[in-house]
Formats: structure tokens, sequence, C-alpha cells
């Protein structure tokens, strides 16, 4: 698992240097997006791209066919690597590395905010207002209802887990006692 992280990783970072050449983070992300899209929604191609009895050859076929004049040239040329080099399953690990390094280069943090009710407005904007001066950068929140939480919020930012909730004071209260 840590081995094909760390390819995927490693694509994700040429696949971005690539971009950089010309600018083209955003253009890529949204055809990323539309390969997956494709893939997700197809499938015959799915199958096709699993498949280690189709050759290579064909496979490039299949994806040139499908993308050529829908995705930027150096992308498809990308994907084609990927499938010569036999790491195309790791596509949409390599999508979603490539999109959270454009973030941070964009100095943006993707942030999951549960609560215990759906926030209305002025909530959610209080609530952004204040990890953003805390966090020192734009934060692109998603939202999500827990009714479990009692009260409170938790924030999911990268690896790390902030529960402000009162489930989570309550377990904490009760594995004090138990001690």
């Amino acid at each position: 698992m840590i081995k094909n992280y760390v390819i995927s990783k490693n694509y994700a970072q040429a696949l971005l240097e690539t971009a950089a050449e010309t600018d083209s983070y955003s253009t890529y992300s949204k055809q990323l997006e539309e390969v997956s899209n494709a893939l997700k929604n197809s499938t015959d191609l799915r199958i096709v791209m699993d498949n280690s009895a189709i050759s290579t050859a064909k496979k490039i076929e299949i994806i040139d066919e499908i993308f050529k004049n829908k995705i930027d040239t150096k992308l498809l040329n990308f994907i084609k690597i990927l499938i010569e080099k036999g790491r195309f399953g790791e596509f949409e690990a390599i999508k979603e590395i490539f999109n959270g390094e454009i973030t941070k280069l964009s100095n943006k943090k993707r942030v999951e905010i549960t609560s215990p009710i759906k926030l209305n407005f002025e909530n959610k904007t209080n609530v952004l207002f204040k990890l953003e001066h805390k966090l020192n950068c734009e934060v692109l929140p998603e939202w999500k209802v827990d009714e479990s939480l009692i009260a409170g919020l938790m924030f999911k930012i990268d690896d790390c887990v902030i529960d402000t909730s009162v489930k989570s004071k309550l377990e904490n209260l009760r594995k004090e006692i138990i001690r």
C-alpha cells in the first residue's frame, strides 16, 4: 500500500511538473476528472483497462480513440505511459494526489466539517472565517452532518482530526472514569 502510494505520488509529481510548464493545473485537473468519469460511467472501458489479456497496444489505441481530441496531448501521453508501465490501475490515486498538490500550491486547504445539525449560512460563514484565520489559507469546506455528535464540531484536515463535539468529550470523560 505504501509502495503504491509512493509510486502514485511520483507520477502525480511528474504530472504537476508537466502542468507547470504551461500553467495548465486547472485544465489537467478538469481533464483528469473527465477521464475518471468516463471510467466510472463505462463498465466496458473499465473491464478492458483492467484485463491483462488485452495488449498494452490495444489499450493505448482505445484510450487514444476515446480521448484524442478531448484532452491535452501531454496529458493523453501521460495516460499512455501509465498503461505502458502497467500503472493505469493507480490512475485514481494519481488524480487525487495531483489535485491535493494543486490545492496546496494555491494556498487552499480542503477541510471536512461535521456538525450534529445542518448549519445555516451565517453559522457556516462564521466557522469558515475562524478556520481561515487559524489556518492562514482559503478553506474549501465539505459539510457533513452526524447527529451522534450531540453538539460541537469535528474537523478533518488532511490526516488530522480535531473533535470538539460533546460526544467526544463524553467519551473522554468515560475513559477517565474507567481508569
